[in-house]
């Protein structure tokens, strides 16, 4: 009983008068906000650490992924929001990249080095390169520790504007001098699958996948690559294991349920056609894969309903437009089904003239001629981004070029902003 009666009064001891029952509970309030505040700080380090090991693997999504859970849990580290930066960029995200490093500049409260830099590599993505290219290419000579960086900006940039020369010449340095990056060996991909060369464009995407079994754009462009080849088996175990790890995104169930359906298989193809219409309903591709699928099943109404939507979305997909006029054709509205095909007629013949430009572009790499025709049919199509990278890249080689000022001042005319069509006006007197 006294030994009882001691651990009661022990207990009871912070309670005792008002005064040590107000710092009893100042303490434990202290104790439990240091405790969070303790945790929060060892997790974000947790986070911080995987997400620097995550970029020395290259794993850019999982970087991206750690450095915001670090941000979010210490938003006042300015490193962890460059880092941010450096793994959006570096995983095509340039818009967040740039977001993330407007937050590491608002809280260092000036520019510094790595800012700038970090800036100019968003810039040189976009193809932004020729005022600062001497600049990058000293820095990248010098063994800087951005180097690798620098090159692989200057190869996504020189392919963003087409010079397709230059990003080549940029990725056999990051192969020379980096033989393990990735976004180097992407591109390699992407220029041979350009060139129509892509039987070796899809040996590089899976030798790339023996290193970085991870990387979802090199086993994206596999897949579209065994696709386009026919390979509709090979195709299938490539996009079943894209939808195993991106699971909520539309490219690899509209991949799979394409091949599926190439290879006959319609009763494992019909639910996948179901879950993409209704889970990717504004996805022009996705519905084209959905309409055509109803025409094979003879559900003419749902096809043209499906394929009308598709052509609202994406009015300069040829293949949709083909599509719907057959369709139309097999409704018996047949005036309506003739201007999608004579449509359809057009665009291909447009493609076709844009292989002619790539294969133009390829032999005489510095001539704008066929970089402006290429941005005037993208334009002409609809294609307004497309277009304009064309007409960018003309005027990196040429930049006092009358006939592409004249095709920008003509395009910002018609949108309407007099400022920069006077601009272009001007340089094409």
């Amino acid at each position: 009983m006294r030994t009882s009666g001691r651990l009661r009064n022990w207990l009871l001891f912070p309670t005792r008068t008002r005064r040590r029952a107000i710092v009893s509970a100042i303490l434990l309030v202290a104790i439990g906000y240091l405790t969070w505040y303790g945790v929060r700080i060892i997790r974000a380090n947790r986070a911080y650490s995987a997400g620097e090991e995550a970029l020395a693997a290259y794993d850019f999504p999982t970087a991206r992924e750690q450095f915001k859970k670090c941000t979010q849990l210490r938003p006042k580290q300015p490193k962890a929001w460059l880092l941010a930066a450096q793994a959006a960029r570096r995983d095509g995200d340039l818009v967040e990249a740039r977001a993330f490093l407007g937050r590491y500049e608002a809280l260092v409260g000036k520019s510094t080095p790595e800012a700038r830099l970090e800036g100019l590599l968003q810039r040189i993505q976009l193809g932004q390169y020729e005022q600062d290219i001497q600049y990058l290419i000293s820095l990248a000579d010098t063994r800087h520790p951005a180097a690798e960086q620098i090159m692989e900006a200057l190869a996504v940039g020189c392919i963003y504007v087409y010079h397709l020369d230059r990003a080549s010449f940029w990725v056999q340095q990051l192969h020379m001098h980096f033989p393990k990056n990735p976004t180097g060996r992407l591109i390699r991909a992407q220029l041979d699958d350009i060139l129509g060369k892509r039987e070796q464009a899809a040996n590089v995407c899976r030798e790339l996948l023996i290193d970085f079994p991870n990387h979802t754009q090199a086993r994206l462009l596999l897949a579209a690559l065994l696709f386009k080849a026919q390979n509709y088996a090979e195709a299938v175990g490539e996009y079943e294991e894209l939808r195993r790890r991106r699971p909520a995104d539309v490219e690899p169930l509209l991949g799979l349920a394409r091949c599926l359906e190439r290879l006959g298989r319609l009763d494992e193809a019909r639910p996948l056609m179901q879950e993409l219409e209704e889970r990717h309903a504004d996805n022009s591709e996705a519905l084209l894969e959905c309409g055509r699928f109803a025409v094979r099943e003879n559900r003419l109404a749902d096809a043209e309903r499906l394929l009308r939507r598709a052509v609202q979305l994406a009015p300069s997909d040829h293949i949709i437009h083909y599509h719907l006029g057959l369709c139309l054709e097999q409704l018996g509205k047949t005036n309506e089904a003739q201007q999608h095909l004579a449509r359809f007629k057009q665009i291909e013949a447009d493609l076709v003239r844009m292989q002619q430009l790539l294969e133009a572009i390829v032999k005489t790499p510095l001539d704008p001629t066929p970089r402006r025709e290429a941005g005037l049919i993208c334009l002409r199509n609809g294609q307004n981004t497309e277009g304009l990278r064309w007409l960018q890249g003309a005027l990196e080689l040429a930049p006092n070029d009358k006939a592409t000022h004249e095709a920008l001042a003509d395009y910002f005319l018609a949108q309407g902003d007099l400022e920069r069509s006077k601009y272009h006006r001007l340089k094409a007197q």
